[in-house]
């Protein structure tokens, strides 16, 4: 009985490790924008990405990835409306709510997020010191 008592608990801190945003050898895990491959449909890996109309888009390995640049837009036909969605670019600026600039912009969590004018770039990179 205790021993399924630690195996339950191991499990848990286990789990919460993972909710909590990083891999059970204690690496940080990054957040992308579309969690399934366009191409073959399995789980994406941060390695391997593309920009498709202002936004990444990732894939599961090299292969994919040349497969979806040739014909995006057949690939993006195919994902479901989350997974285009995930790709789409922010419209309006998460700092000051107004319509964006295309010109501003930074990476962050995985994707591209932009912004109205270079104060609220600023700020963000103040808010979100891992933004790039």
């Amino acid at each position: 009985m205790r021993k399924l008592a630690i195996a339950i608990l191991l499990v848990g801190i286990l789990s919460s490790a993972v909710a909590a945003g990083a891999y059970s050898d204690g690496s940080e895990k990054k957040n992308v924008t579309n969690k399934l491959c366009p191409v073959s449909g399995g789980p994406v890996s941060e390695k391997y990405r593309t920009e498709y109309k202002g936004q990444y888009v990732y894939t599961c390995c090299e292969g994919c990835l040349g497969e979806f640049n040739k014909t995006p837009e057949v690939f993006v036909a195919k994902m479901s409306k989350e997974e285009r969605d995930a790709i789409a670019i922010n419209e309006v600026c998460p700092v000051s709510g107004e319509p964006i600039d295309k010109t501003k912009s930074l990476e962050f969590e995985g994707r591209k997020v932009y912004f109205c004018c270079d104060h609220c770039v600023d700020k963000y990179k103040k808010d979100h010191p891992t933004a790039k």
